[in-house]
């Protein structure tokens, strides 16, 4: 069995072409044979009436005449060899006969085809054989003068030969059988051909699938053109498939960018953590082993414990919320409220550090603003990430300024410092977690709060956007949309 389609299919068409010229020839041979007769005992049907016509002494009584009957079966061997002469009586018993009686196998002949040959002749009509119990041949009858009988002529029938010497001897039929051998192989090498256009479009998408396949399911190019107006259902597979690789290429590589993702968060998570954590346990191993310390250093090094523990909760909270936002479990709880006493709030918590850091912390907003229709609390959460981000990334001396504007029915939200600025090739990645940009910039953040921001403004149907210029600084900015009543 053949292992491609095209293969079977050619197969089938095989399989349905070698009966089908079986059956033509067979079909050609016998309604040759058939119009052979109809067309032999067509003509010798007057054969009998002018026999009986011609020799009306046949009959002695109820006797054959032997003298004329064997004239009469003379004749006829001279003049068309094969016929058989009989003469019968009027229940169809044989009374006379141009063959041996010896060779008779049949006493009695059926009147059935004789009559219907006489009043209802509808040829080819066949007839019993005397000399066999089974055989059928035409013949020619007609009734005796004085309805004494019946004489009955059984013809030449050449069309007994096997079909293979009916062939060799036919050049008709040669020329026909080698017509239809022809017909049929122009039908079979059209078939295949039909079929191999036809399975050419399955065969290009076979082999598309088996190299997607080999590029373990990325897909680096398409692999098959979409058709626009499909005409099957090949083309509707085919497009079908050019989608579903894009798709599953997409979900491939981000399994793959997820994976690596996934590797690198476990190696930032285990540095992260280490490092307040082995801090601590330094600081409280020191107080430990140093009961003696003075008040002074007692209280330096439980501060700096402190503040590592503080970094260390810090950091495994933002953890803790960053993997409640991915698996969808925060739903924002919208209410309106004035986004500027929000801001100034911020603001002033954010104040003494600032101040401390020798940073002009400014706040620009427009008169007039529409309540804001958001989570307080998630929103809240957003600015204070991006306002301590830019705090921790602006040096001594610089500004950082916080500024609002209404448009239509959108509160705009800018968040400007004068820092080190961020690498255009970095921008894209900034809202990865973990990901910190040069070795300049400071690094004691959780590296979460910015992934944090952006799953936070999802959530409310917007995004974060960024400007950066190298030694210039960064604007963050986003948008709320107001409330409405």
């Amino acid at each position: 069995m053949p292992k491609t389609l095209h293969g079977r299919l050619i197969l089938v068409l095989l399989l349905l072409i070698i009966p089908l010229g079986i059956i033509f020839v067979l079909t050609t041979l016998t309604t040759s044979r058939q119009y052979y007769r109809e067309i032999t005992q067509q003509l010798n049907a007057p054969l009998a009436q002018s026999l009986s016509s011609q020799r009306p002494d046949l009959m002695v009584g109820k006797d054959v005449n032997q003298n004329e009957f064997g004239d009469l079966a003379h004749d006829l061997a001279m003049t068309n060899p094969g016929v058989e002469v009989y003469v019968l009586n009027i229940d169809g018993s044989i009374i006379g006969s141009s063959v041996e009686l010896a060779d008779l196998e049949q006493a009695r002949v059926n009147l059935k085809p004789i009559l219907k040959f006489i009043n209802e002749p509808s040829y080819p009509i066949l007839g019993a054989n005397p000399r066999s119990q089974n055989a059928k041949k035409i013949f020619s009858a007609a009734k005796l003068p004085h309805d004494d009988g019946y004489l009955y002529v059984l013809l030449a029938d050449y069309q007994k030969d096997s079909v293979i010497r009916t062939v060799q001897t036919s050049t008709t039929m040669r020329l026909a059988i080698w017509s239809v051998l022809l017909a049929l192989l122009l039908v079979l090498l059209g078939g295949i051909l039909v079929f191999n256009l036809l399975t050419r479009r399955l065969r290009n998408l076979e082999a598309a699938m088996s190299k997607f396949k080999e590029d373990k399911f990325i897909l680096n190019k398409p692999l098959l053109a979409i058709t626009d107006s499909p005409k099957d259902e090949i083309d509707q597979l085919t497009n079908v498939f050019s989608d579903m690789s894009l798709k599953v290429s997409e979900h491939v590589t981000g399994l793959k960018e997820l994976d690596s993702l996934r590797r690198e968060l476990i190696t930032n998570v285990s540095h992260d953590l280490r490092t307040p954590l082995a801090a601590l346990d330094g600081y409280l191993e020191t107080l430990e082993l140093k009961g003696d310390l003075n008040k002074e250093d007692r209280v330096e090094y439980l501060a700096a414990a402190r503040k590592n523990a503080n970094r260390l909760k810090r950091l495994i909270d933002d953890l803790f919320d960053l993997s409640r936002l991915d698996a969808n479990a925060v739903k924002a709880n919208f209410e309106s409220f004035p986004i500027q006493e929000l801001v100034q709030d911020i603001i002033l918590k954010f104040k003494a550090i600032a101040d401390k850091k020798e940073l002009l912390l400014s706040f620009k907003t427009q008169d007039d603003l529409d309540f804001v229709y958001a989570d307080i609390g998630l929103i809240e959460r957003l600015i204070t990430n991006l306002l301590d981000n830019a705090i921790r990334h602006t040096p001594s001396g610089g500004e950082v300024a916080v500024s609002l504007k209404q448009n239509n029915n959108l509160v705009h939200i800018e968040l400007a410092d004068t820092g080190v600025g961020i690498e255009e090739e970095d921008v894209k990645h900034i809202f990865e977690r973990f990901y910190r940009v040069s070795k300049e910039r400071d690094s004691k953040g959780s590296g979460l709060g910015l992934a944090i921001s952006k799953r936070i403004i999802a959530l409310h149907n917007q995004e974060i956007k960024v400007q950066s210029k190298i030694g210039q600084g960064s604007v963050f900015s986003f948008s709320l949309e107001t409330f409405k009543p």
